[in-house]
């Protein structure tokens, strides 16, 4: 099942997905603090509930999955650098859901949170510790996840493979490679088949097979997909009813 992720809002980049596309999709990922493009979710409780009352509108599970993407200098930093962004990020996660009501964990008791890798950027051992450490001991529902591209040159796979069994362990990945540039393998509708790349001790369980921008996509969306027999959706936050 495929989904969008955006920087834009919901509100705003919806109606023009839903036209390009021609389908709701089944889950929408947003940025949270500390992100360059969070302020419309979480600097007011209005901002948050008409995000929500865009996720009611346009996704057929009404599912939202969460990122954080920190200044990107951040990630080759301290423990206590990764401490303090993930404080930050789940002061903002708790302030969404305070201030949406209908909004729910989701039901497995699992929310994956992404922390945002970018291919140019280094991943070190003492960041991810404390990033992810916070994240995990948080509220118990809270799971560290890496967006990241596998086979990017910069330490991703090989600082989070080390973790398997302690409270820094990485839940999960979201693999940005390979993209569709041409040949787009059907859009939201028909991805391409699973080819996403992964790590050596850590499943892929998304993937973005297709950036905003390219194959004549005009959207201000990118297009995700779970891994085969996998639901992103049961991970995310969802609405039990329209804010």
């Amino acid at each position: 099942m495929a989904g969008y992720d955006t920087a834009g809002t919901i509100q705003a980049v919806g109606p023009g997905a839903l036209s390009e596309f021609g389908e709701n999709p089944n889950f929408w990922i947003r940025y949270l603090s500390p992100s360059p493009a969070a302020d419309c979710v979480n600097s007011s409780a209005s901002g948050a509930v008409n995000e929500c009352i865009g996720l009611w509108n346009y996704s057929t599970s009404h599912s939202l999955g969460v990122i954080s993407a920190p200044t990107q200098s951040h990630l080759s930093g301290s423990s206590s650098q990764g401490q303090a962004d993930a404080q930050q990020y789940m002061a903002s996660l708790l302030y969404v859901y305070d201030n949406v009501s209908p909004l729910q964990y989701p039901t497995n008791g699992v929310l994956y949170c992404w922390l945002d890798q970018e291919a140019s950027t280094s991943l070190s051992a003492g960041y991810w510790t404390g990033w992810a450490t916070y994240v995990h001991n948080y509220a118990g529902q809270t799971y560290s996840a890496l967006y990241c591209d596998p086979d990017a040159a910069p330490p991703n796979c090989s600082v989070i493979d080390n973790y398997n069994g302690t409270s820094s362990v990485c839940n999960a990945v979201w693999s940005n490679e390979p993209e569709y540039t041409s040949s787009c393998a059907g859009g939201l509708a028909s991805p391409p088949a699973w080819a996403a790349e992964s790590c050596s001790s850590v499943p892929t369980r998304l993937w973005q097979y297709v950036e905003q921008g390219v194959c004549g996509y005009s959207a201000d969306v990118d297009l995700d997909a779970g891994a085969p027999g996998y639901n992103y959706a049961n991970y995310c936050f969802y609405l039990s009813s329209k804010p």
